[in-house]
């Protein structure tokens, strides 16, 4: 089980206008199997404030500078068997508004609808929920970015990419003492050409981006439990038509996260996530993230 978290939207020499990438986040327990013929509803609501843009090599801009984000997630997973493998075939819809775009001064503009959809599955090669109370699992999961989100050449900010992206992640659950468990995380992220950036006549290349995720979780009881997480991604660099553009995917985020169980079918979760460093785009000042999950 994971999550498609965040937006980042960054500048090309402003002139040249800009194009978000989507991060891939996880929301603690998402690598819990469930058992084989469960599915799952999620819907993510995820509002993000930043008032900080590094370009990488030229400084960074605070005074009139802005992004705000309000993204919305339909997720649906349904968890089956294959092979005594447990395997959660799942659909992503993004889609929302992001608004409030300025650097130095200059305005970005604002946009609106769908984001690319994702497609993916999580194959659990250690599953054992009895062990401890976090119990014990170690997954991978491939993920399909398709380039179906809204996209229009001639604006500054777009939901969508226009290229295709693969991401590929290992996760690792395992009990420690007690109520307490550790979750590391660690992601791949290749990507297409867009050869409609810039102008409209500019190829957009990106180097792969690596991300690390770690939670130190605390189940209070079988409906309940928090966790500290921390996060730090490296490389994407973006290259127009051959040259760097100075926006890059390195960040390091710090999360705390709460989760509920209401009833035996429904749990929410709230997380507050902030960025301690940001080279190369936004610097997020404050993230909330809201998730509402029905089992069935």
């Amino acid at each position: 089980m994971r999550l498609i978290s965040r937006v980042y939207v960054g500048a090309m020499a402003l002139a040249l206008g800009s194009t978000p990438a989507w991060a891939v986040d996880v929301n603690v327990g998402d690598y819990t199997a469930l058992p084989a013929g469960t599915s799952v509803a999620a819907w993510y609501q995820q509002y993000s404030h930043s008032d900080r843009y590094d370009t990488d090599g030229a400084g960074d801009s605070r005074r009139q500078t802005s992004l705000k984000s309000n993204i919305s997630i339909l997720r649906l997973i349904h968890f089956t068997e294959i092979g005594g493998i447990t395997v959660d075939p799942q659909i992503l819809l993004p889609f929302g508004h992001v608004y409030d775009a300025r650097i130095g001064g200059h305005a970005l503009g604002s946009a609106s609808g769908l984001a690319d959809p994702i497609l993916g599955a999580t194959f659990w090669l250690v599953n054992q929920p009895e062990a401890g109370v976090s119990g014990r699992y170690f997954g991978i999961t491939p993920l399909l970015y398709l380039p179906w989100g809204n996209y229009d050449r001639h604006d500054a900010l777009n939901l969508g990419e226009n290229r295709y992206k693969g991401d590929l992640q290992l996760g690792w659950v395992e009990p420690l003492w007690g109520k307490l468990g550790m979750e590391l995380y660690g992601d791949v992220v290749a990507y297409g050409h867009n050869a409609n950036a810039g102008t409209g006549n500019q190829t957009l290349k990106q180097d792969p981006t690596y991300q690390v995720q770690s939670n130190l979780r605390y189940d209070f009881n079988p409906t309940q439990r928090m966790a500290l997480g921390y996060s730090a991604s490296i490389g994407g660099k973006q290259y127009l038509d051959g040259d760097y553009t100075g926006q890059k995917t390195e960040v390091q985020q710090v999360r705390m996260e709460f989760q509920q169980m209401v009833g035996r079918t429904v749990q929410l979760s709230a997380q507050l996530t902030h960025d301690v460093r940001a080279v190369g785009g936004f610097q997020e000042d404050v993230g909330i993230n809201l998730r509402a999950l029905l089992v069935f």
